[in-house]
C-alpha cells in the first residue's frame, strides 16, 4: 500500500515532509535551477579530446618530416620498397618522379612518383641481416 504525502505516515517509516528545501528557498512560481546529469563529465572530456587532437597533429608532423628526410636522401643505386610493395634499385632520381629498375636481366625500369616510395632498404641481403650471433652458435 503506498502512503500519499497528505496522509499519515506508515509504520517504521519517517513522515516526507510537504515541501522540500529547494522548492521552500525558490521564490514563488520559480524552481531551483539544476544540471542537467552528466554536465559536469561533459567538462572533463574536452581537456581530453583537445589533447588527443594535439597529439595526432604532432604525431602526424613528425611522419612528414620523416618523409621528408626519407625522400631527400634518395640517390641513385638504393634499393627501395614502394608503397604498393615493389622492391627495386633507383636508376634515376628526378624532381617530382623516381625512376626503378626492377628486373636485372631485362632492364626493366619502371616510373614512380615520389611520393610512392615507403621505405629505403639498408642493405640488400635481407637473410645476413636476420642472423643475429645467438643463432650461429
Amino acid at each position: 500500500m503506498i502512503a500519499s504525502q497528505d496522509g499519515p505516515s506508515l509504520a517504521g517509516t519517517p513522515a516526507t515532509p510537504a515541501l522540500t528545501s529547494a522548492t521552500q528557498a525558490a521564490p514563488a512560481g520559480k524552481a531551483a535551477p539544476q544540471s542537467a546529469p552528466g554536465a559536469e563529465m561533459f567538462w572533463v572530456f574536452i581537456p581530453v579530446l583537445l589533447g588527443m587532437v594535439a597529439l595526432s597533429a604532432f604525431s602526424a608532423r613528425k611522419q612528414r618530416k620523416q618523409k621528408e628526410k626519407l625522400l631527400g636522401g634518395l640517390k641513385k643505386h638504393d634499393r627501395v620498397v614502394t608503397t604498393g610493395g615493389m622492391i627495386g634499385y633507383v636508376a634515376e632520381v628526378k624532381p617530382d618522379v623516381v625512376v626503378l629498375k626492377v628486373e636485372e636481366g631485362r632492364d626493366v625500369r619502371l616510373t614512380f612518383t615520389r611520393d610512392a616510395i615507403a621505405a629505403v632498404v639498408k642493405s640488400a641481403d635481407p637473410v645476413a641481416t636476420s642472423e643475429t650471433p645467438a643463432e650461429t652458435a
